[in-house]
């Protein structure tokens, strides 16, 4: 594998980003689907395990009848131990269906190859070893997250784009995570703005979705993997999988 030396411009990244994406619409919406909905379900039974939701209801008509009283209690919610072990398991439902976002990877692939593509491909990343794989990065990287959030905006935004390179190594290559960690905040370090802007642009257009009506989300949401990949296409000449 070599790190691809031209030049990539904003523009090609964008054009060929939304070309994947315009002609995957029907697997962003079963994505979001998916994704949202189990992320639901197992965030509903996360909330009434650690006792959170019951205790929100009961605060509820503290919102109309006195505001600052409800603040108060909201804050102290969501300080509490049990809202940090929530916050903590939260992470781990996110993990479990990280790995459909590799689905894209191989959709994309077979596009550029003029292959057919189908409603399985979407599920490449819980194959055989994927799952573990992606499901274990995912800890990592969602529990760093979650700490460097918590700092300021920035440092969660450079943990995002610094990364943004090592699920598809992971996928494409036999990497290991540290070596897929190493190159990518090489690759990252040495194309910093143009990688920096496309990742807002990424940010921005995958929940964008939210001011069209909401129902956009479910089409918007996955563009960030379109990002990643014709990123990843641009810098890196490899044999894809």
């Amino acid at each position: 594998m070599n790190e691809a030396s031209r030049k990539i411009s904003l523009d090609y990244v964008i054009k060929q980003s939304f070309k994947y994406w315009s002609s995957t619409l029907f697997y962003q919406l079963i994505f979001t689907l998916i994704y949202f909905s189990t992320l639901l379900i197992l965030g509903k039974f996360l909330l009434d395990y650690y006792e959170i939701y019951p205790k929100i209801q009961e605060i509820a008509p503290l919102m109309s009848s006195n505001p600052d009283e409800f603040s108060s209690a909201i804050q102290e919610i969501t300080f509490s131990d049990n809202f940090k072990y929530f916050s903590m398991m939260v992470i781990v439902a996110t993990a479990i269906i990280y790995p459909l976002n590799i689905g894209f990877f191989k959709i994309y692939t077979l596009i550029d190859a003029h292959e057919k593509v189908n409603i399985n491909d979407l599920f490449a990343g819980f194959s055989g070893s994927n799952f573990f794989k992606f499901f274990g990065y995912y800890l990592l990287w969602g529990g760093i997250y979650y700490y460097l959030k918590q700092l300021l905006i920035l440092p969660g935004f450079l943990w995002i784009m610094f990364t943004i390179f090592v699920t598809p190594l992971l996928y494409f290559t036999p990497m290991n995570l540290t070596e897929a960690l190493k190159i990518s905040f090489k690759v990252v370090g040495g194309n910093f703005f143009i990688i920096a802007a496309c990742s807002v642009l990424a940010i921005i257009f995958s929940y964008a979705g939210i001011f069209l009506c909401f129902f956009g989300l479910f089409f918007t949401f996955p563009f960030w993997n379109a990002i990643i990949y014709t990123l990843f296409k641009s810098y890196f000449r490899i044999k894809f999988v």
